[in-house]
């Protein structure tokens, strides 16, 4: 993919080993980190999501910049950010946040920045900054439009690979036409 591209066009210009890039199939983008969640609560929680998505049309979205976390003087995370169509994602994104107060972490308060982590720098100090300074002359190829037409609670348990993702519900969001997304299941 685009992606990889990209992926592999910064990591022939940083030092051996100094990103620990992201799989293809481990891509996605977070709407709400829940932490450990106790699998008794897992039906509530997936009733929540129905509840959190009902009315969502599905949207467009895109691939657009690259930058890094919390910035390029000191990368951590190198990303690549989502543009399109934002208001229903964030509004979706703040009904989830809303419906699923009650599981997981509280996390902390931040502002929502749709994006994807393309990659985790494994190196500091001096050396970090030159993963910055090449991703500030990094441009982003055109990597296309898609459609978000579900909503997946995923559980990630991390391994010393990285960590491994699972799918343990969906919610298909409304199409444009007249059908309603899929219910929730009975408690």
């Amino acid at each position: 993919t685009e992606l990889q591209k990209l992926q592999r066009q910064l990591q022939a210009e940083l030092p051996e080993g100094a990103v620990r890039w992201t799989k293809a199939e481990q891509l996605h983008l977070t709407l709400r980190f829940l932490g450990k969640v106790s699998g008794e609560n897992r039906d509530r929680l997936t009733t929540a999501l129905h509840c959190a998505c009902d009315g969502t049309r599905s949207f467009q979205l895109a691939l657009q910049e690259i930058g890094c976390f919390p910035n390029t003087r000191n990368p951590r995370v190198v990303w690549v950010g989502i543009r399109g169509d934002l208001d229903p994602l964030r509004r979706l994104q703040q009904r989830i946040e809303l419906e699923t107060t009650e599981f997981g972490d509280a996390g902390e308060e931040h502002t929502f920045q749709p994006h994807l982590t393309v990659g985790r720098v494994r190196i500091f100090g001096k050396e970090a900054r030159s993963v910055g300074e090449t991703v500030e002359r990094a441009t982003v190829p055109k990597l296309g439009v898609w459609t978000v037409r579900r909503i997946d609670l995923v559980q990630s348990t991390l391994a010393p690979q990285g960590a491994r993702y699972t799918t343990l519900a969906g919610v298909r969001l409304m199409d444009g036409s007249a059908e309603p997304p899929l219910s929730p299941p009975a408690p």
